[in-house]
């Protein structure tokens, strides 16, 4: 019977271990965020004063770590003519998806127009200088906008929006996760599952032994 019970533990442990690794990589895979409006501003501290541009409508963040009421993201990725970007989002102004879309991240270059000679000069002036920049996103003081863009490797401002991208459908009540959380939940539901069977076990063990013993 001490050999029954040996064996019905170690299943019920072996269960539970398993169950742990499933759980530790759904924790590990990434999760992202989808902009819910046209001011969802990234910010490069946890400070609405450090606002650098309002990620674009639709499109999302990926969320590195849960920092109360933000998240700390990275927006881009290291390719092209884009570099990725580390800060913050508030995450009233963010869909929780349990898939992002097709396009995570809006990839749109601007061309930007540098005139490098005065006209009225006696001399011959070097025509207007093209350079292609990242789009960001938009930065609005006031009624004016402005681009935050990356070009020739710094990040700054150019007058305009830019905002004239496509957009990414919205999260459904089926694809947006309302409870980060969830898997969590799950785990202790799972943990007291496991307990309640061992804890069944052991009690048909001891009732069979002293029913024998009664014998």
């Amino acid at each position: 019977m001490k050999k029954l019970l040996f064996i019905i533990i170690c299943v019920i442990a072996l269960t539970f271990c398993g169950t742990g690794g499933r759980a530790e990589a759904s924790a590990e895979t990434e999760s992202y965020a989808q902009a819910a409006n046209s001011t969802a501003y990234f910010f490069s501290q946890k400070d609405l004063s450090t606002s650098l541009f309002a990620v674009p409508y639709t499109y999302c963040v990926r969320i590195v770590r849960d920092d109360g009421q933000w998240y700390y993201v990275q927006y881009a990725e290291d390719e092209g003519i884009y570099r990725a970007l580390y800060g913050y989002v508030l995450k009233s102004d963010f869909y929780l998806l349990t898939e992002p879309p097709p396009d995570i991240y809006l990839i749109k270059s601007v061309t930007i127009t540098y005139s490098a000679g005065d006209d009225s000069a006696s001399l011959p002036a070097l025509g207007e200088i093209e350079v292609e920049a990242a789009f960001y996103g938009t930065y609005y003081s006031g009624a004016t906008a402005y681009s935050y863009v990356l070009c020739n490797g710094s990040f700054g401002y150019i007058a305009g929006a830019n905002d004239d991208y496509p957009l990414n459908p919205l999260p459904t009540d089926e694809t947006e996760e309302t409870v980060d959380e969830s898997g969590g939940d799950a785990s202790v539901v799972t943990a007291v599952v496991i307990v309640a069977l061992a804890a069944g076990a052991i009690i048909l063990v001891f009732l069979s032994t002293k029913k024998r013993k009664s014998d």
